[in-house]
């Protein structure tokens, strides 16, 4: 493993990724699984039109709608953002278990489409040849992994990342989702 120097102590880090923390983490779970049980929160506020802030920790998010169905196209959507989203998990994924490995990355891409059909959200299903539901029906990421490794290996971590991907697998399965109205005057 490489080690890399932070500011004031080394890090034992492959691919830039703390190791050292991550090892500290995974073995917090191991040695009570509940330390694994977490819950992560967001504050979304409506900015007028479609516009909207999210609040995730100390970050912020903005989204918008596309101008073809009545946003101002400002920023980007929330379906693009659920698109990211798996990109990001399976980069961050591929990160991890490769330096795992001892296994240096020269890149990650991930090409990401997503197919919607939107007559269930126009109030208009019922449409021949399209799906009636809103959102997402197909998802297709295509992972490009550059790295001097063997291409087994990459493949091998590539079907972890994928399998235990939370981001993939959230997409992939039904979600006790649940929502509620609070209403004031």
């Amino acid at each position: 493993m490489a080690k890399s120097s932070a500011a004031t102590n080394s890090v034992i880090s492959v691919n830039e990724v703390n190791l050292e923390a991550f090892t500290a983490t995974m073995e917090a779970v191991k040695k009570d699984p509940k330390n694994g049980a977490t819950t992560w929160a967001v504050k979304t506020k409506w900015k007028g039109g479609f516009k909207t802030e999210a609040k995730l920790r100390g970050f912020s998010i903005n989204f918008d709608e596309p101008e073809p169905v009545g946003g101002t196209d400002t920023t980007v959507s929330p379906h693009e953002t659920v698109l990211a989203c798996y990109g990001a998990c399976l980069t961050v994924g591929l990160s991890l278990n490769a330096a795992l490995k001892g296994i240096k990355l020269k890149s990650v891409e991930v090409d990401l489409e997503g197919h919607i059909d939107l007559p269930g959200f126009l109030g208009l299903a019922g449409i021949e040849g399209l799906k009636d539901l809103p959102g997402y029906h197909t998802v297709i990421a295509t992972v490009k992994v550059k790295s001097d490794a063997k291409k087994e290996e990459i493949e091998k971590i590539f079907d972890r990342v994928v399998k235990y991907s939370p981001v993939g697998l959230t997409l992939s399965r039904p979600v006790d989702v649940k929502t509620r109205l609070e209403y004031s005057k």
